[in-house]
């Protein structure tokens, strides 16, 4: 049977099923042509060798099984794709990015891409299952070996390495590392979309070199500090994270082989990722810092043994519930010395590698830290910066200013290096620019007036010059540009005024009002406030009052029609006026007409909205599915209880949180299709997005409809 890890990573195929999430490759470039068949007898003789590529895997619906073919049975066919010049990177992303069909084939394909231009690419593409990162240097001179002289190249079986059992003491360490541990708001920063319960990986990268002053700070830091480089870097980028919502008490994940000694060079899935916890006193200077992190990793590196899937459970949070994610750690940090960066030779021909993504991302965030060769001689090494990140979190722009505030904020510490972290800053030259941008002309022009701040202020016109506009934390410390907070208006006396709005400065400095923090909402993965629904809703002609109002995660909006207005076609017209203001997520699911809101000391009764909406969609939901979604809810608790074995749980009783995981996840919808009339195919990512009986039994019945 397949490890857990290995488990897992079939599961987060069943998350994104049809996505080749797992795929991770080796390509070069050739100052020649490659034979396909030359390439074909390489790649085949490789495989023979190694034990670890003639592993193959088989899914069933409920459990994933491993075993390995015989070296006499393995072919590898290579083909030539031919290319336009300008086309390869797009052609090989897409050869690299096609799923792997788990039924017992070979786990690797091999290319060779041809163009006019001259010379080839050649990439293969594997799986994760048996290849990592830290697998490429091997592998790759295995290739090139039997590439050159594949009659003399060795084919005796080199077995799989077998990573040894974790220890009860290495579980123990992890265990009491992360007891406690609460990942704030399901780990988002205030920065970028909140998470999503809607599994989405589509990933982008981008680079970065860090900046000649930043560089040698780092290097007087490592002096000044005794400490290795990787320890410095993963210090700031704790601070970073930190600075922007990630919260004092975070976990970072860094990537480390776990290959047995011995076989330090072997190929495979050999590598766990340590869920680094890094405590955060803002009244300590960096040094203290420093200190933390390099016992957390050292000791960290010293229990590498232990899955972090292991130990997952302990930080499940009964009351908040567990997403599709790892909730261990969203954000990670791999350091990576060497590499195969470098120019080498195949058949004679000048080679190089090439740098090749799968376009998935299976973390909000990772740097990538690579030290480098100087670009030219005599010039000091670079230290490059590869960023992945999730495009559902982040944008390619705002993944830059993090980076930008990352070198800015190493700088910074080559001169406030006894300050307390917690006053040092994180802002970039650029978002400094921006906020003084937006109050060059006056608080006016920078702040739109909504109701509430016009309300709050009692400035005259003239008055406004000597007000500044900050966007605050909640420790009262001053945001930069994209990062979420509350609206504040500053005095020159020093009093502060607080807004209750949500809010943040673009880059253009400009202000960005999100709505009152009372009334924020996240949608499939979009954070947007209720009141931006009800503000376009107002403004139609044919609407005298509106409130929007959250329900299972649904927005529905109610609306009363001006006296002299027809309802007839109301809400249609009024939806298609939401879809050209405002991003699909924020579309309502209903709109109800009415012909006046209930209110309570002069404003609309949200809470009685809410609850009317809630009965609402229930019925019609329940009408319209011929479900009886009481009956169906009072299964699942059963259904919860025999694979939780508690019988505790009720319908608002969260699976994962109450102790479940994945692969019972997928047992329990099995049980769920051959033991109730269900008829809807419920996937696990359905799951994750509705794990109480009665969230489920909501889904299935509209899904029924």
């Amino acid at each position: 049977m397949a490890t857990r890890k290995e488990t897992d990573l079939w599961l987060l195929e069943r998350l994104v099923p049809g996505a080749g999430v797992n795929n991770l490759s080796v390509t070069f470039d050739v100052d020649g042509v490659i034979e396909p068949a030359s390439l074909s007898r390489a790649l085949t003789l490789v495989v023979r060798r190694q034990e670890v590529l003639r592993t193959v895997f088989r899914a069933s619906e409920t459990e994933l099984a491993k075993s390995v073919l015989a070296p006499e049975a393995v072919a590898l066919p290579v083909s030539a794709v031919p290319v336009g010049a300008g086309d390869v990177q797009a052609a090989v992303e897409e050869f690299v990015g096609a799923p792997f069909a788990l039924d017992g084939s070979l786990l690797l394909r091999g290319a060779v891409f041809t163009s006019d231009g001259g010379g080839c690419t050649v990439s293969v593409a594997l799986h994760h299952l048996v290849f990592d990162a830290m697998s490429t240097v091997s592998f790759l001179g295995e290739l090139l070996h039997a590439l050159q002289d594949p009659d003399g190249y060795d084919t005796t079986p080199v077995p799989a390495a077998v990573e040894p059992e974790p220890s009860e003491e290495s579980l123990e360490f992890w265990r009491d590392q992360l007891h406690g541990y609460r990942a704030g708001d399901g780990g988002g920063l205030w920065f970028g979309n909140p998470p999503s319960d809607t599994p989405e990986l589509t990933g982008e990268s981008t680079w970065y070199t860090l900046s000649r002053p930043a560089h040698e700070v780092v290097r007087r830091l490592c002096r000044e500090l005794r400490a290795p480089e990787a320890v410095i870097l993963l210090s700031a980028y704790c601070l970073l994270l930190s600075r922007h919502g990630a919260g004092r008490d975070l976990v970072v994940g860094s990537p480390v082989s776990v290959r047995p000694a011995g076989h330090e060079s072997a190929i495979g899935y050999h590598v766990n990722v340590l869920p680094l916890r890094v405590r955060i006193d803002p009244a300590k200077p960096f040094k203290r810092l420093v200190n933390r992190v390099r016992s957390v990793f050292l000791e960290g590196i010293g229990h590498s043994g232990v899955p972090a899937e292991l130990v997952l459970d302990e930080v499940r949070d009964a009351d908040t519930g567990a997403g599709w994610r790892n909730s261990l750690c969203t954000h990670l940090f791999n350091y990576v010395p060497g590499g195969t960066s470098g120019d080498f030779a195949v058949g004679g021909f000048p080679a190089r590698m090439r740098d090749v993504e799968n376009g998935f991302s299976k973390f909000d965030l990772e740097f990538f830290f690579m030290p480098g060769a100087a670009p030219e001689p005599g010039d000091e090494e670079e230290l490059r910066i590869r960023a992945v990140f999730r495009t559902q979190v982040f944008s390619p722009a705002e993944v830059g200013l993090l980076l930008a505030r990352y070198d800015a904020l190493l700088v910074r510490l080559g001169d406030e290096l006894a300050s307390p972290v917690g006053e040092l800053s994180v802002w970039s030259d650029a978002d400094r620019a921006a906020v003084a941008g937006g109050h060059r002309h006056g608080l006016p022009t920078a702040v739109p007036l909504s109701p509430a701040v016009a309300q709050l202020s009692s400035y005259a016109p003239g008055q406004w010059s000597a007000v500044r506009a900050l966007v605050a934390a909640p420790d009262g410390g001053e945001l930069p540009v994209r990062v979420r907070g509350e609206l504040c208006l500053a005095e020159a006396d020093g009093t502060v005024r607080r807004t209750g709005e949500l809010a943040r400065w673009l880059p253009d400095g400009r202000l960005e009002l999100l709505g009152r923090l009372d009334r924020q909402v996240t949608v499939q993965g979009v954070a947007f406030g209720l009141d931006e629904i009800d503000a376009v809703l107002l403004a139609h002609a044919e609407v005298a009052d509106a409130a929007s109002v959250s329900v299972a995660g649904r927005v529905v909006s109610f609306v009363a029609p001006t006296g002299g207005g027809p309802a007839e076609g109301l809400a249609e017209r009024l939806l298609k006026q939401i879809r050209v203001s405002l991003p699909a997520a924020a579309e309502p699911d209903r709109v109800i007409v009415v012909d006046a809101l209930p209110s309570v000391g002069g404003r609309p009764d949200l809470e009685g909205l809410r609850l009317r909406a809630e009965a609402l969609t229930g019925r019609e939901r329940a009408a319209a599915s011929g479900i009886d979604t009481d009956e169906l809810t009072d299964q699942l608790i059963a259904l919860w209880r025999e694979f939780l074995k508690r019988e505790d749980l009720k319908a608002g009783s969260g699976f994962f949180s109450h102790g479940g995981h994945s692969l019972l996840g997928v047992q329990l919808l099995q049980r769920i299709k051959r033991t109730t009339d269900v008829k809807v195919r419920i996937r696990l990512a359905d799951l994750f997005a509705h794990p109480t009986p009665r969230a489920l039994a909501g889904f299935i019945a509209e899904k029924s409809e």
